[in-house]
């Protein structure tokens, strides 16, 4: 067989086929396959934490029964509107109990929101300190749910002794919300 440029040209055009075949075929769909072996990998990583967090939590229903027992006990401990002077009554008694001596009490706006209203109490207490940190203390253990977001001490500047004090707080005191919330006041649903 004699090899001219004829058959040259022929073996050139049987060598590349299958050489172009590898770039635009097989190449591309190799990648592709590895693309998609590596997205069933993550995926099976992805399925493998799920089983593992479905197989670590308790049962929901159980979870959901507690948590809204939890939310029961909160909402028993929110007094009505009409209850609130006496949990005032009650700081009151308090802080007399520990020999502190309340020079003034104002109560604030009502600050509303869709379940429950907060109203807050601007006290002016005087009297010693130890009083003073056991009246906390004791404010803290009374069966309705209190906060105490402003607190400022002064030393006396009446020359009663030492330990004197004068502290103006702001106490604010959580009841059921009876009165629809207002978007404009702070605190309201927007």
């Amino acid at each position: 067989m004699k090899f001219g440029p004829r058959e040259l040209l022929f073996v050139a055009l049987l060598i590349a086929m299958p050489v172009s075949a590898y770039f635009y075929v097989f190449q591309p769909r190799t990648e592709t396959i590895e693309e998609a072996r590596a997205e069933i990998i993550r995926m099976q990583g992805k399925l493998n934490q799920l089983e593992q967090a479905t197989r670590d939590m308790p049962d929901l229903g159980a979870e959901i029964a507690k948590l809204a027992q939890a939310i029961e006990l909160y909402e028993q401990r929110l007094p009505q509107r009409e209850e609130v002077d006496g949990i005032l009554e009650d700081v009151w008694r308090v802080a007399v109990a520990n020999k502190l001596e309340p020079v003034s009490v104002r109560t604030q706006q009502v600050i509303g929101t869709a379940t429950y209203s907060e109203l807050p109490i601007r006290m002016k207490i005087k009297g010693d300190f130890d009083g003073f940190y056991q009246f906390l203390l004791d404010v803290e253990k009374l069966p309705r749910i209190t906060r105490l977001p402003d607190l400022r001490l002064t030393k006396s500047r009446d020359k009663e002794g030492e330990g004197q004090m004068v502290a103006e707080i702001t106490l604010s005191i959580f009841f059921e919300g009876d009165e629809p919330a207002n978007p404009n006041r702070p605190g309201g649903n927007a």
